[in-house]
C-alpha cells in the first residue's frame, strides 16, 4: 500500500516550536549554567534532528503523523533523561573520577536517545523528490530537510520494511552528532554511547546501564503513544495556562449577603418615604402593641387590612434597638408593610437567566457552603502525609514525584491501587503511565526496604510506603 499525497517539508524552527515544552524539560534536565553551553552541546543536536526528519512521520504504527518522527525524538530524550535521573553511572570508579564522567554519561543518555530512530523512517517509507523524482537515501544524502530544498515529496510505504540494522543506526548518529562533540570523551563512555543506539527492545547479558535506560525510555514512548491512539484523544491547539492561572480563575469570589436583620428595616424605610405618609409619634407617647417589635402578640379583633404586617413582622426576626423609629399602623402601615417584599423581589437576580439584562447591575450571587465541601475533601485526600520526606528520605526526585502524582490520580479516581494483605498492589502499567520504568522503581524501593514482591503485572509495597499513596483502611 502506497501513499502518494504530496507533502510539504517542514521547517526546524516550526517543529522547535510545536514541542517547546518538552524542550524546555530537556533544557531543565541539561542543567547547563549558560545558554552557550546548551546550544552547542544539546540544543544544535535537537534542531539537526528536526532538520533530518523534517515532517516525515516515525512508523506506519507508531508516531505516524507528519512530523511524528521528531516528536518521538523528543519525547524519548525526555524520558531518558528522567529514567537517567535517578541511576548512578560509573559506580566502579573512584569518587574523583566518578564525579568527572557522570556529566559525560547523561550527556551520551540523550545522545543515544535523540539518534535511535534516525533509520526508523528510511526502514518503512521511501521518499521520492518530486523536483527531480530522486529517491533519498539518508546514508548517502544525509538530513532531509536540507535534501528537499523546499520541495515538496510523496512518501510511499514499502511492502516489507528492511531489517533493522543498528550498525547503520550508528553510522547516521556519527554524521548527525559530528566528531566535535564526542571529543574528551572518555572511551568506556563512547562505547556505551553507539552500544547503546537503537537499543534492544529485551535485556540481555551484560547490558549496559545506558542501554538499559534507553530501552527503557524507547519503551515508556512506545507504550505513551500507543495509549494515546487508542484512547483517540484531541490534540490540543491552545497553549495550556499555567496552574497559578487556573486556580485564580476557579477561586470563588465569596460576597457577604445583607443580614435578615437590616433588609425589612431598610425596606420598609424606603416604602415610608415613597409614600409619604408615615408618622413619626411623640417621644413621650407610649409605644402601640404593633410597634413593639420585642413582643409578639395576636390581636383579639384585628381588621384584615392590619393583620398582614404583624404577620409578616412576627415571621421576621427584627433586632431590638435602643430607640426605635416604628411607622404608625393603619392602612399606610399596611401599604408600607406590603411594598417591603414586593421592593426585595424586584433586586434578586433572575433564577431563570443566565446573564442580566441590559443596563442592570448583576446583584451578588450567594455561594452554597455544600458545594465547596467536595474541593476541600480532595483537596486533603491528595495533601503530603506528614511522614512522607521521612519515608522517602533518599530518593531522587523522580521517584519522589512519582509518589505525589499517583497520590492525586488516585484521590481523583483516575488510577486504580488495591491494598492486599502484605501491601498496596500498584499495576506494571500504571507505574509506565508516569514515565518511571517499574524496574527503577522496584530498584529503588528494595534498596529502602519499602519492597514486599515484585511479580510479573504488579508491584507490591509495603505498608508505610503504600500509605503515602492511600490511606489503608482499618
Amino acid at each position: 500500500m502506497s501513499m502518494t499525497t504530496s507533502h510539504k517539508p517542514g521547517a526546524s524552527d516550526e517543529l522547535m516550536r510545536l514541542h517547546d515544552r518538552r524542550v524546555a524539560l530537556i533544557r531543565q534536565a541539561a542543567n547547563e549554567a549558560r545558554d552557550a553551553d546548551y546550544q552547542a552541546r544539546w540544543g544544535d543536536v535537537l534542531a539537526r534532528c528536526a532538520d533530518w526528519f523534517s515532517s516525515l512521520p516515525y512508523s506506519p504504527m507508531l508516531y505516524r503523523e507528519p512530523g511524528g518522527a521528531f516528536r518521538c525524538t523528543v519525547e524519548t530524550a525526555f524520558y531518558a533523561m528522567r529514567l537517567a535521573g535517578g541511576q548512578k553511572f560509573g559506580t566502579n570508579l573512584p569518587s574523583e573520577q566518578r564525579r568527572r564522567i557522570e556529566p559525560q554519561y547523561n550527556h551520551a543518555v540523550f545522545l543515544a536517545a535523540v539518534c535511535s530512530g534516525l533509520d526508523e523512517p528510511y526502514r518503512h517509507f521511501t521518499v521520492v523528490r518530486e523536483s527531480d523524482r530522486t529517491e533519498w537515501n539518508p546514508a548517502g544524502h544525509g538530513a532531509l530537510g536540507p535534501w528537499l530544498a523546499g520541495s515538496a515529496y510523496a512518501l510511499h510505504r514499502r511492502a516489507q520494511a528492511l531489517p533493522v540494522e543498528r550498525m547503520r543506526t550508528a553510522l547516521l548518529a556519527q554524521n548527525l552528532i559530528g566528531h566535535s562533540l564526542l571529543a574528551g570523551y572518555e572511551a568506556s563512555v563512547l562505547a556505551e554511547l553507539f552500544g547503546a543506539i537503537n537499543p534492544i527492545d529485551r535485556p540481555h547479558a551484560n547490558e549496559s546501564l545506558v542501554h538499559k535506560v534507553l530501552r527503557q525510555a524507547v519503551a515508556v514512548a512506545a507504550d505513551f503513544d500507543r495509549k494515546a491512539q487508542q484512547g483517540v484523544y484531541e490534540p490540543v491547539q491552545y497553549p495550556v495556562p499555567a496552574a497559578i492561572h487556573v486556580a485564580a480563575a476557579v477561586q470563588p469570589a465569596v460576597t457577604p449577603a445583607p443580614s435578615p436583620a437590616s433588609t425589612p428595616a431598610a425596606a420598609g424605610a424606603a416604602g415610608a418615604a415613597a409614600s409619604g405618609t408615615a408618622a413619626i409619634p411623640p417621644a413621650g407617647a407610649p409605644p402601640t402593641d404593633a410597634q413593639a417589635a420585642p413582643t409578639v402578640t395576636v390581636p383579639t379583633a384585628p381588621s384584615s387590612t392590619a393583620s398582614a404586617p404583624n404577620a409578616t413582622a412576627a415571621a421576621t426576626p427584627v433586632a431590638p434597638t435602643q430607640s426605635p423609629a416604628p411607622a404608625s399602623p393603619g392602612p399606610t402601615g399596611a401599604t408600607n408593610a406590603d411594598s417591603s417584599p414586593k421592593h426585595a423581589v424586584s433586586t434578586k437576580p433572575d433564577q431563570q437567566m443566565g446573564l442580566p439584562f441590559a443596563g442592570e447591575t448583576p446583584a451578588p450571587v450567594a455561594v452554597d457552603p455544600s458545594a465547596m465541601r467536595a474541593p476541600a475533601a480532595r483537596a486533603d485526600a491528595s495533601a503530603q502525609p506528614p511522614n512522607f520526606d521521612q519515608v522517602l528520605d533518599g530518593m531522587p526526585n523522580m521517584i519522589r514525584e512519582f509518589f505525589r502524582a499517583l497520590r492525586e490520580d488516585v484521590a481523583a479516581g483516575t488510577a486504580k491501587v488495591a491494598w492486599t494483605d502484605k501491601g498496596l498492589a500498584i499495576p506494571k502499567r500504571l507505574v509506565g503511565s508516569f514515565g518511571v520504568a517499574s524496574d527503577t522503581l522496584v530498584e529503588h524501593l528494595r534498596r529502602r526496604g519499602l519492597l514486599v514482591s515484585n511479580v510479573q503485572a504488579e508491584v507490591v509495597l509495603a505498608v508505610r510506603a503504600g500509605e503515602l499513596i492511600l490511606e489503608r483502611e482499618a
